[in-house]
């Protein structure tokens, strides 16, 4: 009932969609209506802005107090990492620029040079 209530029909939507920051892409709300900013880690959410399924987080009701929201965390409490906006799982290896080499390893991460000059 709660959801229905929360789901205006017709949908009204705005003509231009949002424009998202950087590692947050554009999802369908939770009424499956109108084009919304996927919610990142961390970041507050409800039944109508959802958090980013691709990254693996959902809608964490648990840490919070009754009534007072929620938050997007991993799913099954899962450890990540998340950096420049883009969430990353724990145990994997990314490139976040053209010198550098990182691993996500419980909600951390470590790096490496890949140029040689930035060794020393």
């Amino acid at each position: 009932q709660v959801c229905a209530q929360l789901c205006r029909r017709p949908c009204y939507c705005p003509w231009v969609p949002p424009r998202c920051p950087r590692g947050s892409p554009l999802v369908l709300d939770g009424c499956g209506c109108c084009k919304i900013c996927a919610r990142r880690l961390g970041e507050p959410c409800d039944f109508l802005h959802v958090c980013d399924q691709s990254q693996g987080l959902v809608c964490d009701y648990s840490a919070v107090p009754t009534g007072t929201g929620a938050t997007c965390n991993f799913e099954d409490s899962e450890e990540g990492c998340e950096v420049n906006g883009q969430v990353y799982r724990d145990g994997e290896v990314f490139q976040p620029s053209c010198k550098l080499q990182c691993r996500c390893l419980d909600g951390g991460f470590t790096c490496i040079p890949l140029c040689q000059e930035d060794v020393r």
